[in-house]
């Protein structure tokens, strides 16, 4: 008898604001790790994340701290990062102890490790794990890679970009399932898996969501396409074919059971009409996107509107200013024009004038001189 996945408490934050892939695969985690701490009879774990730093629109993240956050959580990854509880690390080196931690869980990180190097990454995990590792991963299947291939190439052609992510995965490789399951059963390992990311629900998901990276760049529509399919499609995806892999692997005996106890019945059957599924989910999420943009495309053309009519009205107070300077200035000139006139007028009698006076100056020293020498000529 299957059940489907129930939501755990205290993590209503995480399924509204989490990307749909990272909360499934965390939620699943964290019912692994629970399923160990009552089987080991530990309230409070000694825990590793490999590969668990995550970067949110620019703010560097532990996703596992929100959802283990009573134990003792340490996350290693190869980027530089200052949050507590990180270090810097390879995984395939680890820098601890034997058995120094009671859990080791790695996320999404395998199929990001060269071939070559992917045997000492597992040995590594399960040198410094005291009772087991839970890994999930991506593995290769012919669906899965046709998926990814698609995907890449929707990204390619709609957006210009590469996704770097899935471009590992093509240069690498995906790790195959039965290869690592053969290869921790050869090193005495008990292990088990579980698939979970309903491949075809994670197609449409990852289409959509990269859809909406040119209908609406921001977070907002993102995460209220994740918030959906976290509260509503998320207890169903565990099914095949599936797009990840959950591996248990154990060092004490009795985990591999435990673990399967609570997970087994969450693993739902092969899905018969997987349009009626796909779309019963997808359909409204679709709608609502849609209105969202609708509405959105709409206030934008109101505020567009808005912000014309507040720049005509302005102009058409700057051309009232103007052609009221411009009335201003032909007043001016008329009367500067009249001005240059009587000036004008003005000058040239005031040149006859002065003519006439110095005609009558000439005259008047002309008479004197004349005086003058008939004065002198009388002297004789």
């Amino acid at each position: 008898m299957t059940n489907k996945a129930t939501h755990l408490p205290g993590l209503e934050q995480a399924m509204h604001d989490m990307p749909f892939d990272q909360f499934g695969r965390y939620h699943m985690l964290r019912e692994a790790v629970d399923a160990c701490r009552g089987q080991l009879g530990l309230e409070r774990l000694t825990i590793l994340d490999v590969g668990g730093f995550y970067e949110d629109n620019g703010q560097p993240t532990l996703p596992i701290t929100r959802f283990l956050p009573q134990d003792a959580v340490t996350v290693l990854d190869v980027v530089e990062c200052n949050l507590p509880g990180y270090v810097r690390g390879d995984g395939a080196a680890l820098d601890f102890p034997d058995s120094h931690f009671d859990l080791v869980i790695s996320a999404d990180t395998l199929e990001h490790i060269p071939q070559n190097r992917r045997p000492a990454f597992w040995r590594e995990l399960l040198r410094v794990a005291r009772h087991g590792v839970i890994l999930l991963a991506p593995f290769g299947t012919v669906e899965v890679e046709a998926a990814e291939a698609l995907l890449f190439q929707y990204i390619k052609t709609e957006l210009h970009a590469e996704h770097q992510q899935l471009k590992e995965h093509r240069d690498y490789g995906l790790p195959r399932l039965a290869e690592w399951l053969g290869f921790l059963q050869q090193a005495g390992v008990s292990v088990r898996a579980y698939p979970t990311g309903y491949l075809h629900a994670w197609l449409g998901m990852m289409l959509i969501k990269h859809l909406l990276l040119r209908l609406d760049p921001g977070p907002t529509a993102q995460r209220l396409v994740d918030s959906y399919y976290n509260r509503s499609f998320f207890p169903t995806e565990r099914r095949r074919p599936a797009y990840r892999q959950l591996i248990v692997a154990e060092k004490t005996p009795g985990l591999v059971d435990a673990v399967d106890a609570v997970l087994a019945p969450t693993i739902q059957p092969p899905q018969e009409d997987v349009s009626a599924d796909w779309g019963g989910a997808v359909l409204p999420t679709l709608m609502t996107v849609l209105q969202r943009q609708l509405g959105a495309t709409q206030q934008q053309f109101l505020h567009q509107i808005s912000v014309l009519e507040r720049v005509l009205a302005d102009q058409q107070i700057m051309i009232n200013r103007l052609q009221a300077d411009v009335s201003h200035a032909h007043g001016a000139t008329e009367r500067y024009e009249a001005a240059i006139r009587d000036l004008t007028e003005r000058a040239h009698w005031l040149d006859g004038q002065n003519a006439e006076l110095r005609r009558q100056l000439a005259a008047l020293q002309q008479g004197r001189v004349m005086r003058l020498l008939s004065l002198f000529g009388g002297r004789k």
